[in-house]
Parts: structure tokens; sequence; C-alpha cells
């Protein structure tokens, strides 16, 4: 017979106290299994085991408004508790599951958990790791510890929710809250109480709890009390449970310029790892393992940092397989390789020494992916240069291209490229990186690249599939305020080429760096495209629109299609599915003919005169269209740079904006033509989610299916069928 207790609303530490009785009385045999149901009073932040407050916690904040801070006894990630919210425990010995292992029994009880959820009317599901989720969106967190043959597995429900103060209390890259920024966070999560539409009592809570764990796990309980021996031991304990000895050195971290700081994710977590290295006789000093991850028992992560004290550089590999081989653990989701992999991230920044960098200096590198630091910089072919390092006066600042007038440190970067052999390319979006990567990967190109940590820590996972399919890489740090740290707004701005601040590259680094690498005798520089207004469109030029003195070129497309090439799907798809161009083009001039307001989008391929006698053919049959469908509205879309609502809505497109034209005007069928495929992917992206248009593509290269209907290789044969059709 199981026990249930709800012991109520209190303080963290009394809370975290009960958690470490109950798990070693558990383990002793001295109580029986238990289900425990808590909440807390006052509101609070709890951290992992692993974690560090300084990394996780804004204290600034929460010493402010009262809300208390404290550490788990589990892993896993930071996170919130209003007074509203229920945690819910089960304490129990491990024999009783068999011989499940420590994901195994996460599934079983976070299952046990959503089924429980759904006897409430909410449809909850367990999401591996170790998350319950509401139709995509997170509910209730979960984590557990063990300790000899009993553990403790916990969790959250969350009843009803206060974001922004969730996000002011954690350190997510939120400094400047926004309605839109606090309406993304939302979106991400779900309560109780906003899909139910009410805050059910807790009773009612417990009950259906109740109900799924005892069918999933097939058991059997009864309401309980703390037994006396419980209650001694709280009031012995609890004090311990909020002293600085616990919250804040458990698990420091270190802010020392002079240790090595990397980060490493996988399926088990994220890791945060600082080493201290001796750069003369190349001996790790001291490390430092910070991270969300779980893993038991609890201590081997302390015990493995002091194992590796003053190990030789060369050794620490060895020595980390040494210290787990003949070990009992287990970690969720994580392996050996793993834990070699983050430790051995940051240290590999030691052979900066060799560059001449100081050791000061070591962490305005973020990191050498795939391979050695030196080895990676001296095979490096690509330079990534981000757009936000140039002016926000800069024609080519929304460009892959740079006119080096020596007005910002990315022109000086570009003549570095240059002057080594180098392939420049300014990334204007995410789409852009994800396309150059891959790019890369095809090419066996190795890259130097330059973004800040933020930006690297939520796109790792980018780079690291990169890096796997055949793209290592070195990444320098950036100087300046990132749009992480200017809120969520900002960071949605960055995603797709709009955010306006200025940063800077780090100089000197970069060219201690590369004067390992040889100069060209003669370096080709690639020359810019001539171009000038398409004489089949002049009558769609915004009357305030202005010759800039350089836009996105055909060569933008060409050079980096590989991810293009791995949605090709054949010549044409409707909703996702391969069809002929027989089909689709019937189709779509039945789409034309019912459409009561459609409009045609022309882009820079097209809207410019590049002097290529295909394209000009394409925007000589485009005009025809024009002509007989006289019902399309033509649009234009001549660069990328964002109009900050400074342009007609009738008349152009705001490339990151692009469903206000749409929306404005009431479109029922947008075509896309002669726009770059790494922009109308966010394009289309963009109109399915705030329109209700259909959007078709008739693409120059491998087609787009994530439109209603798209044509690959759309060239002017093709549009003539087309317009026959009409």
């Amino acid at each position: 017979m199981w026990r249930v207790l709800y012991t109520g609303q209190r303080p963290q530490h009394e809370n975290i106290a009960l958690d470490q009785i109950m798990l070693e009385l558990r383990s002793e045999g001295k109580i029986p299994n238990t289900i425990r149901f808590l909440q807390f009073k006052p509101e609070c932040v709890l951290i992992g085991y692993h974690q560090s407050v300084e990394q996780e916690v804004r204290l600034e904040y929460t010493q402010r408004e009262g809300i208390e801070v404290g550490r788990r006894i589990t892993g896993g990630g930071a996170i919130y508790f209003d007074e509203t919210q229920i945690g819910w425990e089960v304490i129990a010995d491990r024999r009783d599951f068999g011989n499940l292992s420590f994901e195994e029994i996460t599934a079983k009880i976070c299952t046990a958990v959503a089924k429980g959820l759904q006897k409430l009317g909410i449809p909850a599901q367990f999401r591996p790791r170790n998350d319950i989720e509401v139709e995509g969106r997170k509910i209730s967190g979960t984590g557990g510890v063990f300790e000899g043959n009993a553990f403790l597995y916990q969790g959250t429900i969350l009843m009803d929710f206060n974001v922004e103060r969730m996000l002011k209390s954690l350190q997510i890259p939120v400094e400047k809250l926004t309605s839109k920024g606090i309406k993304s966070a939302e979106d991400r999560v779900e309560w109780v109480k906003r899909y139910l539409g009410k805050l059910p009592e807790k009773e009612e809570v417990f009950s259906a709890i109740l109900e799924g764990l005892s069918e999933e796990l097939g058991i059997e309980f009864e309401w309980g009390e703390l037994t006396e021996e419980e209650k001694k031991l709280l009031e012995q304990r609890k004090e311990y449970y909020k002293s600085p000895e616990w919250v804040y050195e458990v698990k420091k971290s270190s802010s020392d310029p002079e240790f090595l700081f990397g980060i490493y994710r996988c399926l088990g977590g994220t890791f945060r790892v600082s080493a201290k290295v001796d750069p003369e006789r190349k001996v790790l000093e001291q490390i430092i393992i910070n991270g969300d991850f779980f893993v038991n028992p609890k201590r081997l992560i302390y015990d493995l940092e002091a194992y590796l004290k003053h190990t030789h550089l060369s050794d620490v590999e060895r020595r980390i397989r040494e210290f787990f081989k003949n070990k009992e653990w287990e970690g969720l989701n994580l392996t050996v390789d793993d834990i070699v992999e983050a430790v051995l991230f940051p240290l590999r920044k030691i052979e900066g020494v060799e560059l001449g960098i100081g050791k000061k200096n070591f962490n305005q590198i973020i990191g050498s992916i795939g391979g050695g630091l030196i080895e990676n910089i001296k095979n490096a072919k690509v330079m990534l240069l981000p757009y936000c390092a140039k002016p926000r006066w800069c024609d080519y600042r929304h460009l892959d291209d740079c006119g080096e007038c020596g007005g910002c440190t990315v022109g000086d970067a570009y003549r570095l490229a240059y002057q080594k052999g180098m392939i420049p390319i300014t990334i204007t979006s995410f789409e852009l990186l994800r396309d150059t990567l891959k790019w890369c990967a095809e090419n066996g190109y190795t890259y130097i690249g330059h973004c800040c940590y933020e930006f690297y820590e939520k796109r790792y996972e980018i780079f690291q599939k990169a890096s796997k399919e055949g793209a290592k890489g070195v990444l320098f740090d950036i100087v300046g305020t990132t749009c992480y740290s200017l809120g969520v707004e900002e960071e949605e701005k960055a995603y797709h080429g709009e955010f306006t601040v200025e940063l800077d590259l780090i100089k000197d680094t970069l060219e201690k760096s590369l004067a390992i690498k040889e100069d060209l005798p003669q370096v080709q520089r690639k020359e810019s495209p001539k171009f000038d207004f398409s004489p089949y469109f002049s009558e769609f030029i915004p009357p305030y629109y202005k010759k800039p003195k350089a836009v996105p070129s055909p060569q933008e497309d060409r050079t980096r299609t590989a991810v293009q090439k791995e949605v090709f799907l054949g010549e044409a798809t409707i909703e996702g599915k391969a069809v002929s161009y027989e089909q689709a083009l019937e189709e779509l001039a039945q789409w034309i003919e019912r459409s009561q307001n459609p409009t045609l989008v022309v882009g820079p391929l097209l809207f410019w005169d590049w002097q290529e006698e295909e394209l000009r053919k394409k925007a000589q049959a485009i005009k025809k269209l024009i002509q007989k469908v006289k019902k399309f509205q033509v649009k234009v879309l001549p660069d990328y740079r964002p109009k900050l609502k400074k342009y007609d809505p009738s008349l152009e497109m705001d490339p990151p904006n692009p469903h206000e034209t749409i929306l404005h005007d009431k479109n029922d069928l947008t075509v896309l033509v002669g726009v770059h495929c790494y922009r109308t992917d966010f394009v289309i992206r963009l109109l399915k989610k705030h329109t209700k248009t259909k959007v078709v593509t008739l693409c120059g290269l491998y087609g787009h299916p994530e439109a209603h209907l798209s044509t690959s290789f759309t060239d002017e044969s093709k549009l003539a069928k087309l317009l026959e059709l009409l």
C-alpha cells in the first residue's frame, strides 16, 4: 500500500529538505512508497542540482520582488513556482519497478501523470526527454534522483501562470520584455486555468493524478501523514536548505577570464564548462561543470571534477573514460562520449597560445567545432560574417556581399578573407545560415564564423549537424549589445534580418588567428554584378524608391542551394505532394481564374536587369502574364532591407513583414516569382502563419513544397504554357 501526502504550502527550503529526508528514509526502508503533493509559499525560483545560481537567476529582480531562490536535489533546469502551482512526487523503492532504466522510469511516471491530466479534460502526453505537454505546449517539467535502491521523481502542474514574472526571474535573454515577447513565451507553455477556462480545486487535481498513477503503475494507496521521524528531521535540517552553503556554494560558476568557457548540448541537456589551464605546462588545474542534465549518483560530477584536477591536457580524455569505466552510474539520455566532448570543447581554445592570443582573451573564441583550433583555421575556406556588424546606413547590410569601403570591421574581414584565399559571406538570416552550412558540408569546406555566445547556444544544433555532415568550423565572439540582451522582440527581428543595433568583430583576434594561413600572391576578387531596373517592371517601381548601391544578385541563390536540393520532390508540388508540371499549371490557372484578389510579387531576380538572357526571357513572360491577368495586383520586393514602416504596402512588400502587404489588400492568392529561395522560405512561413492567402512559388530552382503550389526550374517555356491555359 502506497502512502499519499499533501504537505501544504511551505517555503522552498522546507520542501527541499523533505525531498532529501524522504529519499534517505525510503532508501533505509523506514517509510513506505509515497506520493506527495506540495505547493510553495512564498513564490520561488528553483535551480537544478548541477546549475549555478549566477548563470540561471536574475538575482536583482528576485531579491527586489521577494522571490525566494532555492536548489533542488534533482538535476534539470531552473523553474519558477508561484503559489498556485502544484508539485507532485513519487518516492519509491526502485526494485518495485523491476529492471527499468532511468529513461524508462521517467517515461512510465510521466505517462501516468499525463493520464491523470486527461481525466481533467486536458489531452496531456509524455514528451521525451522529461516533459509533459498539451498540444505541443509544456505543462509539466519533471526530473528525478536516486539514492541506493530508492528514487525520488518529481514534477509540476502549471495551474495558473504569470509568464512575465517567470521571464524576469530567470536568466533568459529577455532584458526588455515586450508584449510580443511575453506572447511568444506563453505560446510555448500551457496551464490548467487557460486550457479549462477555470481553476479546479486542488483536491480534484490530486484525485485525477492519483488515478493516473494507480492505473499506469498498478498500485493501491491511502492518505497518510508525515511520520514523527520525518517531522523531527525537518526541524533539524530545513535551515540548511536555505543557507548560502546549499543554494550558492554547492555549485559555483567562474567568471574569471582566465577560465576557458564552453557550451555543449546533447539529448541529455546543456553543459556549461569552465576550465582553468596552465598554458605553459598544458595542465588542467580546475574544472567546473554546470548544466541542466540528470545523473545518478548526483555527486558523480563533483567527483569527476576532483578526479581531473592537475591532469595534463593530452591525458584528459583517457582520464574521463577511466573514471567512468568501473562506475555504476546512469544519465538521462547521457553517454560518456557526451561528457568527454563537454569537457574537451573549451580546452581546445588553449591552442590560442600558439596564435599569440593572450590567455585573458581565449574566450573571444567561442569554440572549434569538429576538430582542433589550429587545424580548422589552417583549413578554413569560408568566412561567415554577421550582418549586424555592418552599419545601419550601409546598402550592403542585408546582402551577402560587402563594398569594402573601410567603414566597419566587416569590410576589414572581407579584405583579410580575400588575402587568405577564402570566400567571405555575410549571413543575413537564419535560412541563409542553414543553406550556407549545408553548402559547406557538401563541399567539405571548413569555415570561420562570427556570432555571440547566445546565438551559438540557441542555434547549437545547426552547427553540430553541419559538423557531422562535413563542415568543421571555428566561431569567434562579437562585441556589443546583442539582440539576445535586448529582448525577445529584437531576437525575433534578428532571426530574419531586421535587427538594427550595430556590433563589432574582434579584429585583433581574427588577424592573429589567420596569420597562420598563407597569403595568396594575387587575389581574384568577386566583381559586383552590374544591375539596373528591368524595363519590364518599370511601371511598378514605387515613386519613393531609389536605386541602392547593391542588391541581392542571382549568385546568392546559385552558390548555396544544398537545402533546396534536399527538399526537391520533382517537377512541381501541390499541398506538398509531387505532381507533373501540367497538373500544377492547370491547377494554378484555375486558382487564378477563381481568385477574387490575386497578387503577384516580383523579387530582385526579375525586378533588376542582370543582363542574363534566361532571366530577361522569364521577366518578359511574367510581364505578359500581368497583361493577360488584368486583375493581378503587382507588388515588388526589390531588395531585402527592412522598410521599418516607411513603405507603401499597396506597392511594395516589406521583407521582414511580408504578411502586412497581403493583409493590406486582402489578397486571396499570392504568386511569388524572382524571390531568392532562402527568402522565399521565410515569406511562405509568415504568409501561412498570418494570412489565409494561398501561396504559389514559380521557383527558378528546386521548388518549395511548403507552398500551397510550387513549380521547380520555372523558365520562359513553362510560363508560356500557363499563359495558354488562362
